[in-house]
């Protein structure tokens, strides 16, 4: 048995509409229908279907290089970086597992500098708790006043390293006190006064 498909686009007027018109077997409808045919010419003023394409595989920004450094790799010297001025200028820095209201980030802590121009913070791994100086954990954090990433830029400028202690200077011998050093005598004189003298016999006094 026969029967008739369409597909849009061809030089035959259907419904006015153009189209391609073919009779086939109807035992061969699937092969056409799988191809784009249809088997009405209504079907053909359906909007054709999308091709259905496969999920992209999400992308790890943290993976992504500008051919130097991934972002996993920057951000890990940053905190490095920070953790590092902290303990060169200890008096300034704080950190605290809790923000200035109560709230915690699991496994971040709240890390900052106080400049002279204000503070610098950023959250930082708990991993990096043991590479903060001693003595500077606060209960809570200090309240974010608002500062950008430029005002960061600015701030750090103001920061001024503390001075080494120089070293002290070596201090010097104490000299000898008047009388109480030790006379040495020339040694040809000592060897003179020490040599035996040569006795001779006296000489013969003449008679007169």
């Amino acid at each position: 048995m026969k029967t008739t498909v369409y597909k849009a686009g061809g030089p035959e007027r259907v419904w006015n509409m153009s189209a391609h018109v073919k009779i086939i077997d109807r035992a061969e409808m699937g092969k056409y229908l799988a191809a784009g045919w249809v088997n009405h010419p209504a079907e053909l003023r359906k909007p054709a279907a999308e091709p259905v394409s496969e999920p992209e595989t999400p992308v790890d920004m943290g993976e992504v290089s500008d051919g130097y450094h991934t972002f996993n790799e920057l951000y890990a010297h940053r905190v490095r970086l920070f953790s590092s001025l902290m303990r060169a200028c200890p008096a300034l820095s704080w950190w605290s597992f809790s923000h200035s209201d109560g709230e915690v980030w699991e496994g971040w802590i709240l890390a900052g500098i106080d400049t002279p121009a204000g503070a610098v913070t950023y959250h930082l791994p708990e991993s990096e708790i043991p590479f903060l100086p001693a003595g500077t954990e606060l209960e809570f954090g200090k309240e974010w006043d608002g500062h950008t990433p430029e005002d960061v830029l600015e701030r750090l400028l103001t920061l001024t390293l503390p001075e080494p202690e120089p070293e002290p200077e070596p201090e010097p011998e104490p000299e000898p006190e008047p009388g109480t050093g030790t006379k040495t005598e020339p040694v040809a004189e000592t060897v003179a006064a020490s040599a035996p003298k040569k006795r001779g016999r006296p000489k013969a006094v003449a008679d007169e």
